[in-house]
C-alpha cells in the first residue's frame, strides 16, 4: 500500500515517470523514516465482565454496610524500574565490526503507590529492590 501511494503522489506531483517503488526502496523509506514491523498484543488476560460486575456489586454493598467514605477506601499498583541501564548502542569507526559488549543489567526496584479514594491521603512511594 505504501509503495502504491508512492506512485499515486509521485504522479500526481509530476515526478519521474521511472520511479518503481519496488521493494528496495521500500525498505529504505522505512530505515529512513524510523518505520518498524511490530506484532499487536492484546491483553495478557481476558476481563471476565461477570465477574467483574459481582465484584462491583459486592464492594458498593460492604461500603454501604461499613458506612465506607472515599477517605476509607485505598487502591495499591506496583511497577518495576529498571536502573542503571548500560546503553545498547555505540558510535564506532567504520573499521570495527563489532562493539564489544556486556551483559545487560538486571538492576530492578519494584514501586508501590497507595492513596485512598478521595486523595486525601497518598503513602509515601514504597521501593523494593529486586536482584
Amino acid at each position: 500500500m505504501i509503495q502504491q501511494k508512492a506512485l499515486n503522489f509521485n504522479s500526481k506531483l509530476g515526478g519521474s515517470k521511472k520511479i518503481q517503488a519496488g521493494s528496495g526502496w521500500l525498505e529504505k523509506f522505512k530505515n529512513r523514516h524510523g518505520i518498524r514491523q511490530l506484532s499487536i498484543v492484546g491483553d495478557k488476560l481476558s476481563s471476565d465482565i461477570e465477574v467483574g460486575n459481582r465484584f462491583i456489586a459486592e464492594l458498593q454493598d460492604l461500603i454501604v454496610k461499613g458506612k465506607l467514605t472515599a477517605d476509607h477506601i485505598y487502591n495499591c499498583d506496583e511497577t518495576g524500574l529498571y536502573w542503571r541501564p548500560l546503553a545498547m548502542k555505540t558510535l564506532a569507526a567504520e573499521n570495527e565490526a563489532v562493539a564489544s559488549g556486556r551483559k545487560k543489567m538486571k538492576d530492578r526496584v519494584a514501586i508501590l503507590g497507595c492513596a485512598n479514594a478521595s486523595g486525601s491521603h497518598r503513602v509515601n512511594l514504597t521501593l523494593v529492590e529486586k536482584k
